[in-house]
């Protein structure tokens, strides 16, 4: 058992870091087109918030952002996240803005789509300031209250 356990202490020192490495994908200014914030109810969506509803950060890629970007999408593992009792199979990458964290309160509910990305953040202010920390010059004043009226544009 000694040596069974030796062999796997071994094998993962010599395989490089980026092997167990998680998929990144970096927002910033660069390559994001479009910042819209959108608050919906928390019970129809199964998010846990105490004001009775959340807010979904969507960033729409700009066009060669979104190639280089599907082309991460296609390499990046999947991954099932258990979130109130659902499971959820998603891409396993981890969205940061300008090279730092991003806020994501529910992981598990990230939308990855083709041209663009959805992040939920509980409260309106998390989500103002998350969208700053991506491009302030992009940055919505307003957030979308009626998101499946008015935000799917």
């Amino acid at each position: 058992m000694r040596i069974l356990l030796f062999l796997l202490l071994l094998i993962s020192l010599l395989l490089p870091a980026t092997t167990l490495a998680q998929t990144t994908y970096d927002l910033s200014c660069d390559n994001v087109a479009k910042i819209r914030i959108g608050r919906l109810d928390d019970t129809y969506w199964n998010v846990e918030s105490h004001q009775g509803h959340f807010h979904v950060l969507m960033l729409d890629l700009k066009p060669e952002a979104a190639k280089t970007y599907l082309k991460l999408r296609e390499t990046a593992p999947w991954v099932t996240i258990t979130y109130r009792g659902e499971d959820h199979t998603l891409k396993d990458i981890a969205i940061t803005a300008n090279g730092g964290a991003l806020q994501n309160d529910a992981p598990a509910l990230t939308g990855f789509g083709d041209q663009d990305l959805i992040i939920t953040i509980i409260k309106e202010q998390d989500a103002l300031d998350a969208a700053r920390a991506v491009c302030p010059a992009l940055a919505p004043g307003t957030i979308i209250i009626d998101w499946e009226k008015d935000g799917n544009d």
